[in-house]
């Protein structure tokens, strides 16, 4: 009887005894929730981290692209209506450019006075291109060949129906280009759209331009309305 009572005993104090060691649930639970408590935060800081990243990132890239690569211009006057308009949002680039007929270009002549804006203008020739104006027919050929114009059109019939059918385009203020002419190495010759309201490369304060006075090609308008720019 006294080892039966005996083992009853050890076995009461094994249960008792593992009943203690037994973590309480409720314990165990907080400890999980703790847990992933910490692991939530740190993931939000981590999230937060490279979001930050990706933000400077992505703002220096910015700032080196409109420095390098991209520049904003805004449009003042109608020398290039109706293709562009006064205070039009542009964007522009130089990047690997290399000038041909048909550009808008934004140029700071030499000859420009120094408190006013850079002009922008439509490319006609480049160096060793050959160019004669028909002033009185509103047509320019260069290398011999008719140049397809359509955005001189709406402002060309606008001056019609003021002045008449028999309106001409301006004509150049320098004798040398009221023939035909080559366009100089290293030079360009600019016209702007509104033919008859555009001091470019026919006055005598511009004549042609040099390349190296271009600051980059209209790649699109950003307002009023966004698209590329033809």
């Amino acid at each position: 009887m006294n080892e039966f009572e005996n083992t009853t005993q050890n076995e009461d104090i094994l249960c008792e005894s593992a009943v203690e060691e037994t973590p309480d649930s409720s314990e165990v639970n907080a400890e999980i929730i703790q847990e992933k408590s910490e692991k939530s935060k740190k993931s939000i800081l981590v999230y937060l981290y490279e979001y930050l990243e990706t933000f400077v990132y992505a703002l220096v890239l910015m700032v080196v692209l409109l420095l390098f690569v991209f520049r904003p211009v805004t449009v003042d006057g109608a020398s290039m209506q109706h293709t562009l308009h006064h205070e039009d949002k542009l964007v522009i680039s130089n990047l690997l450019y290399t000038p041909k007929t048909g550009d808008i270009v934004v140029i700071n002549p030499e000859n420009h006075d120094n408190d006013q804006e850079p002009i922008i203008k439509r490319v006609i020739a480049t160096e060793g291109q050959t160019v004669f104006i028909d002033y009185a027919n509103w047509a320019v050929y260069v290398d011999g060949v008719k140049l397809d114009e359509p955005y001189i059109d709406a402002m060309r019939k606008e001056y019609q129906a003021i002045f008449g059918e028999g309106v001409i385009m301006h004509p150049s203020e320098v004798d040398l280009y009221n023939g035909e002419f080559t366009v100089s190495d290293g030079m360009v010759f600019v016209m702007g759209d509104n033919r008859n309201n555009s001091r470019d490369s026919r006055s005598a304060s511009y004549g042609e331009m040099s390349v190296n006075r271009i600051l980059g090609r209209v790649i699109l308008r950003v307002s009023p309305e966004f698209g590329l720019v033809d």
